[in-house]
């Protein structure tokens, strides 16, 4: 098993300066910045001295493997990251596209993506869909897909040759990749993803094998950081019992789970509980919870109506943009035109005029061969004789 698994987001790149970067650049295109390399070194040694710090006087016992989103910021990311590691150490690396970026769309016109952006906050981070992209839950799809075939590899020691070596495998992606992976490995719910923050730029999460075989966030980071990060009491309460608990006793020692669902067990239920009744619809009798909900459904609906004029205006701006070069490319063939017709032209005066001239030359040379032949010469070129 691999003693961690670290998520590193990249580093500082030109989206995440000027956001303007994704209207002409795709998004799989956006370079880094000068400061975002300097991010990934200085993250670079700080995982080396992470996973060097425990190992004590054996300095040979730990490996690294790397799986990197395709993306060129996360590629140059690891690239930067690498410099801080001996090549001895890295077992191997595996460009993975499972684990890239949340596909927003092809280019990003900032002023549609505002109005976007402003429905996924109203209708909710993680199923919200991105016209001709992505939502969250497809990114949990395929990060589900991924971590199946990362256990296969585990099982198949495909990525740990030597057992006497400590494996670290880091995983160089993006912000809401991070977030969707602990989503699915710690199995929270779609309300817990949603108090998650992003990690800054170069930000990374470390995963440790606890003492009973459990992955926890909690034994190489701090509650204060675990609330910064979104966690919930509950959640970090999860982490600590990951941290120790075995196996077999984690879902007995740490219940939270199930109370977020279920009511704390008594020991004599009331006649009245146990009868079946229903919850009463509030909205129908109460006129101003009623009044906020026809409000927000007429918000929802200004909001795609906006949204759909956008969608028609761009589509109208292509239309007028393919009109003009289709104008202008129709005027350039046409001068061409004019000017092989100019030129045919002039070649047609000019061989009337050669024929004329011609004709002209003719009569000339005729009226020189009468007279010639009146003073007496012969096409045999002899004088005839008087």
């Amino acid at each position: 098993m691999p003693k961690r698994i670290i998520l590193v987001r990249h580093g500082e790149s030109q989206g995440n300066l000027d956001t303007a970067a994704y209207t002409h650049i795709p998004d799989h295109k956006i370079p880094l910045t000068e400061a975002g390399r300097a991010q990934a070194r200085e993250t670079g040694a700080q995982l080396r001295d992470l996973i060097s710090s425990d190992c004590g006087n054996s300095t040979n016992t730990w490996r690294v493997y790397f799986y990197v989103s395709p993306y060129d910021r996360t590629r140059s990311t690891l690239r930067e990251i690498g410099k801080a590691f001996d090549r001895k150490r890295i077992i191997g690396v595996r460009e993975e596209c499972r684990v890239r970026e949340q596909d927003f769309g092809n280019f990003q016109v900032a002023e549609r993506m505002k109005v976007i952006k402003e429905s996924r906050e109203r209708f909710g981070r993680f199923f919200f869909r991105f016209p001709e992209g992505e939502s969250a839950a497809d990114v949990f799809d395929r990060v589900s897909n991924f971590l199946e075939s990362l256990w296969r590899d585990i099982d198949m020691s495909r990525l740990h040759k030597d057992p006497s070596n400590d494996l670290n495998l880091v995983i160089i992606t993006h912000g809401l990749t991070c977030r969707v992976f602990l989503m699915k490995w710690f199995k929270w719910t779609v309300e817990q993803f949603e108090l998650l923050n992003n990690p800054e730029n170069c930000e990374f999460r470390v995963m440790q094998l606890g003492a009973g075989g459990e992955y926890s966030l909690a034994i190489h980071h701090t509650d204060e950081e675990l609330r910064e990060w979104g966690l919930s009491e509950a959640m970090i309460a999860d982490q600590k019992c990951r941290a120790t608990a075995s196996k077999a006793g984690w879902n007995e020692n740490c219940p939270w789970f199930l109370d977020e669902f279920f009511d704390p067990p008594h020991e004599e239920l009331s006649k009245e509980n146990d009868e079946c009744y229903e919850i009463p619809d509030c909205s129908s009798s109460d006129p101003e919870i009623k009044e906020e909900m026809e409000k927000d459904r007429l918000a929802l609906l200004s909001e795609e109506i906006v949204l759909q004029k956008l969608v028609a205006n761009e589509s109208l701006q292509r239309s007028k943009s393919l009109l003009t070069e289709s104008g202008i490319v129709y005027t350039h063939y046409k001068r061409e035109a004019e000017k092989c017709i100019a030129q045919v032209e002039t070649c047609e005066d000019a061989r009337e005029r050669a024929e004329a001239e011609l004709r002209e030359e003719l009569k000339v040379t005729a009226l020189w061969e009468q007279r010639a032949r009146e003073f007496g010469w012969s096409d045999s070129g002899k004088k005839r004789v008087q």
